[in-house]
C-alpha cells in the first residue's frame, strides 16, 4: 500500500506530474526512504545555514536542526548565540545567506509550506503588540487575522486569562508591566491553536509558577492535540521536560538529542554540565584548529551525527505539499487590520490631537502673517519748503483769479493726509540727516520737498512745455526708500504713488480743472479674471492649500510602517498570514478618512470664515484638493517603507517639502524660472494642481478646461507611481 502523510496524503500524488515521469523519482514514490519517512515526522528543518550581519559577522554557522511533528523542542544557548536569527529564518522574516529551510514540508513562504499562515503561531522575542491595544483587543485580532470567529475568541480568553494570570480585558499594552505584555503576547501566539508554534523565549521575567504552568500546557497540548512546539530559552533547567532539545554556541548547534541522552553521554546530573563541557570542548576544537591551520569539527558531532546523517541533502524535499487546516478569507483578515490601524490611531490622543489642531494652526498662521500690508513703518520728511508745516496746522494754500490758479505750500497737503497706514513721519532738517537713519535700518525711506516745490508745481501745470528743467525738477517729490528689503520698498513705492496721485487729482478739481490731468496717461480696466485688490495672501492661497493639505497626510504616513516595523507588528502579522498589500491598504482606507477631514476645515477656514470666494465649482475643488492630500499620503508611504527609522523618515520629508514650495509657484511665479526648472517644477505634484486650484478660485473654470484637468491628471498620475512603488517596496522587503 502506498505510503500516506498525517493528512492520510499518497505522497506518489504529490509530486508533479512530470517528475513522477523521472525514474529516480519513480523510486523515491515507489520504495521506502528516509526522506519520507522524515517529511512525515518532521515540522522543521534546517540544512547548513549561514547567515551573517554585515561583513565577516557570522551568526549561522553550517547548521543543522530538525524538529519533529507533535513533540517540543528546546533550542538553549546565551543570548547573541543566533537562537533569533535563527527562529526569523524558520518563520520567513529573514533569508539564509545559504543553506535551507522547510517547515511543515515546505519552504518558507512557498505554497508548500505552512507558513505564512494560521497553521502557525509565533511569539517573538520583543512584544511585538500594538501598544494602543487593550488585552482583549489584542487576542481579537490575532484571533481574526487567524479566522476565529468573536465567539471562539472570547472562550479561548477566559481560558487564557485564568492560564496566564493575564491582566484585566480592558488595560491597554502600553500601560501593563514587562511581564504582563510578555504573557499577552504569548496568549496572541497560543489562540488560534497553530500546528506549529514558535516561541522566542516566551518565559523571561515570569515567576517560576507561571513557568511550570506554561510548561505542563505545552506537553499537554503536544501530547493531546499534536501540537509541535519549537521554544527558544537561556534557563537550561526549564527544558528537562522538552522532548529533544539543541544546544547552541557561536551560530552552531553543539548537540541535538533528548535532555536524558544528553545526560547520559555526558555523564551529568545536570543540563548546565553538559552544556558546560559542550563549550569547553568547542573551544579546545578551535584552539587545535589554530595550531594544525585546518577547519574545526563540530563539537559534539558524533551525537549529531546519530539524527542528522540519514537525512543529508535531499533536493526533492520541496516538492512535499501541505494543506492548511484553516482558510481565512481576506475580507476577514482586511476588517481585522482596520480595525487595528483605526484604534491605534484614534487612541494615541497625541497624535489625534496633531491632526486636528495643528491644520487650524497652521491655517490660522498664514492668514495672519501673509499678505497683510506692511504696519509701523517710519519714513523720514525733509521739508525746505514749509519744514514741519507748523505740526499739521498748515494744510497749503490753492486759489484761483481770473488768470491762473496759485499754489502755496502743496507740500503740507500732500504731507497732511498721509496718515500711519503708508508710514510714520519723522520730520529732519535736512537729507543728510535722514540718510543716517536708513542706513540705521529706522526709516524705510525719505521724502523731500524743494524749497520752491509749490511756485515749480505751478510752473509744469500751466506751462509744461516751456518749464525750465530746474523747475520740473523743483516740482518733483523726491523719494529715496530702502530697496535692501524689496516688498516693504515696492508696497511703500505703490502707497505713496497712490496717495500723490489721489492728493494731485483733489488739486485739480480745486482749481476747477478736468480731473484727468492728474491720472497717467495708461488706465488699467476692470480686470477679466480676479479683483484690482488682490494681495499677495491671494496669490499664495492657492498653492498653500495644496501644500499644506499634501505635507500633512504626508507627516502622517510618513512614520507608520516604520513603527509596525520596528515594534514587531508588521513581521507578526505577515508570518500570520497578513498580506502586506493588505497592510498598507488598510493603512491607506484609514488615512483616507483623516485626509477627508483635513479638507473640509482647510475649505471652511479659508471659504466661509476668512471670505474667499469660489468662482467655480466647489465640489471640484474639494475633490482636487482631497486629491492631492492623498497623493502626500501615498508619498509619506514611499518614505516610510525607504526608510528604516523615525529621524531619517523625518529628514526626507522635510528635505522634499523645501524644494515642493519654492518650485511650485506658491513663493514666486513659474514664468520666473528658467524653462528647464520651469518643466521640472511642471512635473511635480502640486504645481498644475495650484495653477487649475487658482483657475477655479479665482477664474470660474470648469473641469473641462485644459488648465483644470491636467492637474487632475498630473496628480492621478503621481497617486498611481506612489501606490506601485510602495507595493513594490513593501514586496521587497518581505522577499
Amino acid at each position: 500500500m502506498p505510503p500516506r502523510n498525517q493528512r492520510g496524503e499518497r505522497f506518489d500524488n504529490l509530486w508533479p506530474s512530470k517528475m513522477r515521469k523521472n525514474p529516480k523519482v519513480r523510486s523515491l514514490i515507489e520504495q521506502p526512504s528516509p526522506f519520507r519517512r522524515m517529511v512525515q515526522q518532521e515540522a522543521v528543518v534546517v540544512r547548513n545555514a549561514v547567515k551573517s550581519y554585515g561583513k565577516g559577522q557570522l551568526v549561522l554557522d553550517g547548521l543543522n536542526m530538525t524538529v519533529s511533528r507533535g513533540s517540543i523542542y528546546g533550542l538553549l544557548g546565551a543570548s547573541g548565540c543566533g537562537k533569533t536569527t535563527l527562529l526569523s529564518c524558520v518563520v520567513g522574516v529573514r533569508h539564509l545567506d545559504s543553506g535551507e529551510v522547510w517547515v511543515l514540508g515546505g519552504n518558507p513562504g512557498g505554497k508548500g509550506s505552512g507558513i505564512p499562515g494560521p497553521q502557525v503561531g509565533y511569539m517573538p522575542q520583543d512584544i511585538s503588540l500594538v501598544g494602543e491595544f487593550t488585552m482583549s483587543g489584542a487576542l481579537y485580532y490575532f484571533g481574526r487575522i487567524n479566522g476565529l470567529d468573536d465567539e471562539e475568541i472570547e472562550t479561548r480568553q477566559r481560558f487564557f486569562s485564568e492560564l496566564l494570570q493575564l491582566p484585566p480585558p480592558d488595560r491597554m499594552v502600553k500601560n501593563m508591566s514587562g511581564g504582563q505584555q510578555r504573557r499577552v503576547s504569548f496568549a496572541a501566539a497560543l489562540i488560534h491553536s497553530p500546528e506549529l508554534l514558535i516561541l522566542d523565549e516566551p518565559t523571561v521575567g515570569l515567576d517560576p509558577i507561571l513557568r511550570e504552568n506554561i510548561w505542563a500546557y505545552l506537553i499537554e497540548i503536544t501530547q493531546t492535540e499534536g501540537i509541535t512546539v519549537l521554544i527558544t530559552t537561556h534557563y537550561i533547567e526549564e527544558t528537562k521536560d522538552a522532548s529533544k532539545i539543541g544546544l547552541m554556541r557561536c551560530g552552531k548547534l553543539l548537540a541535538e538529542s533528548s535532555p536524558q541522552k544528553l545526560l547520559e553521554q555526558f555523564q551529568c546530573s545536570f543540563l548546565e554540565e553538559a552544556f558546560l563541557k559542550l563549550c569547553e570542548a568547542q573551544n579546545d576544537a578551535i584552539i587545535l584548529n589554530k595550531t594544525q591551520q585546518s577547519k574545526p569539527e563540530d563539537t559534539g558531532s558524533e551525537l549529531m551525527n546519530q539524527d542528522q546523517n540519514k537525512y543529508e541533502q535531499t533536493k526533492g524535499i520541496s516538492e512535499y505539499k501541505t494543506v492548511s487546516r484553516r482558510k481565512v478569507s481576506r475580507s476577514k483578515r482586511f476588517k481585522a487590520l482596520l480595525a487595528k490601524n483605526g484604534v491605534q490611531f484614534f487612541r494615541y490622543y497625541t497624535g489625534l490631537i496633531f491632526a486636528i489642531v495643528f491644520p487650524i494652526l497652521q491655517v490660522a498662521v498664514f492668514l495672519g502673517g501673509i499678505g497683510q500690508d506692511p504696519k509701523d513703518l517710519k519714513i523720514g520728511i525733509v521739508n525746505d519748503e514749509a519744514s514741519n508745516c507748523d505740526y499739521g496746522s498748515n494744510l497749503g494754500n490753492i486759489w484761483n483769479d481770473e488768470i491762473t490758479c496759485h499754489f502755496g505750500n502743496l507740500s503740507c497737503r500732500f504731507l497732511h493726509n498721509f496718515d500711519d497706514s503708508i508710514a510714520i513721519k519723522k520730520y529732519y532738517d535736512n537729507v543728510l540727516e535722514a540718510s543716517h537713519d536708513v542706513q540705521n535700518g529706522e526709516l524705510v525711506g525719505i521724502i523731500h520737498f524743494s524749497q520752491n516745490f509749490s511756485e515749480a508745481l505751478q510752473i509744469r501745470v500751466e506751462i509744461s512745455n516751456f518749464a525750465k528743467d530746474s523747475d520740473l525738477l523743483a516740482s518733483q517729490i523726491q523719494v529715496f526708500l530702502d530697496m535692501g528689503d524689496r516688498q516693504i520698498g515696492l508696497i511703500t513705492q505703490k502707497k505713496l504713488f497712490d496717495h500723490f496721485l489721489e492728493v494731485y487729482e483733489d488739486i485739480m478739481r480745486d482749481c476747477k480743472y478736468s480731473p484727468k490731468l492728474g491720472t497717467p496717461p495708461i488706465r488699467f480696466e476692470d480686470p477679466i479674471y480676479g479683483t484690482t485688490d488682490l494681495n499677495y495672501a491671494d496669490y499664495m492661497t492657492p498653492p498653500y492649500i495644496l501644500i499644506l493639505v499634501f505635507f500633512l497626510a504626508t507627516t502622517i504616513s510618513t512614520t507608520l510602517i516604520i513603527t509596525e516595523r520596528l515594534e514587531g507588528v508588521w513581521d507578526r502579522s505577515v508570518v500570520q498570514g497578513v498580506r502586506t498589500e493588505e497592510i498598507v491598504l488598510s493603512h491607506i482606507v484609514i488615512q483616507s478618512f483623516i485626509i477627508i477631514i483635513h479638507t473640509i476645515m482647510i475649505l471652511l477656514l479659508f471659504f466661509p470664515i476668512w471670505g474667499l470666494e469660489c468662482k467655480g465649482s466647489i465640489f471640484v475643488t474639494t475633490v482636487l484638493i482631497f486629491l492631492n492630500g492623498f497623493s502626500g499620503l501615498m508619498y509619506g508611504f514611499i518614505i516610510s517603507v525607504a526608510c528604516k527609522n523615525h529621524t531619517m523618515a523625518h529628514y526626507c520629508s522635510a528635505g522634499s517639502f523645501f524644494p515642493l514650495i519654492i518650485l511650485n509657484g506658491a513663493l514666486w511665479p513659474l514664468e520666473g524660472m528658467p524653462k528647464m526648472l520651469r518643466w521640472l517644477s511642471y512635473a511635480l505634484p502640486t504645481t498644475l494642481s495650484s495653477v487649475s486650484l487658482r483657475g477655479l478660485i479665482y477664474k470660474g473654470s470648469s473641469i473641462t478646461d485644459s488648465e483644470v484637468y491636467f492637474g487632475f491628471l498630473i496628480t492621478l498620475g503621481w497617486i498611481l507611481l506612489y501606490l506601485i512603488v510602495t507595493l513594490l517596496g513593501v514586496r521587497s522587503k518581505s522577499s
